[in-house]
């Protein structure tokens, strides 16, 4: 049981979830800011985990949103694919009869879905960014962890 001082998250997913991606923007700069880069004490080095891991909360949150994103725009190109390639294929067999191949109408179909292809590879490099940057505090919360061990370490007088 947490007593009324001790805060199990800075913020509440069930609220996150609704704030604007500026919100979250916002919050992570405030977070930047507030991150103890010469961090002497074992105190301030904790408090940086802490910050470290409000960060990695709030790159989550933005990597579930393009996840989300990345997702139906993945369906709806291949909805849009499948249909393409279907009307093509009909037409075609109504005016000409036999169809040719089916990649001819899979690349005619590529053609009408191109621009929300474009749309679907930059969202997917946002995704990738934002990945990136959250191993990136992943692997500099770990640095900061280790600090900790060897300051408490020294500390004790080994």
């Amino acid at each position: 049981m947490l007593s009324q001082n001790e805060l199990l998250y800075k913020y509440n997913p069930f609220k996150v979830k609704y704030w604007r991606d500026d919100e979250i923007q916002e919050q992570l700069g405030i977070l930047v800011d507030a991150y103890i880069s010469d961090a002497e004490t074992v105190m301030e080095m904790a408090l940086n985990v802490e910050n470290l891991a409000n960060q990695m909360f709030l790159i989550g949150e933005m990597i579930a949103r393009l996840q989300e994103s990345s997702n139906i725009l993945k369906a709806d190109i291949e909805n849009k694919m499948n249909q393409a390639i279907y009307v093509e294929r009909s037409t075609w067999e109504r005016d000409h009869g036999k169809a040719p191949s089916i990649k001819y109408f899979e690349a005619l179909a590529g053609q009408k879905v191109s621009e929300e292809k474009s749309k679907f590879a930059k969202l997917d490099s946002d995704l990738k960014r934002f990945k990136t940057a959250y191993e990136s505090i992943e692997a500099k919360m770990n640095s900061e962890k280790k600090k900790i061990e060897a300051t408490k370490f020294e500390i004790g007088g080994a």
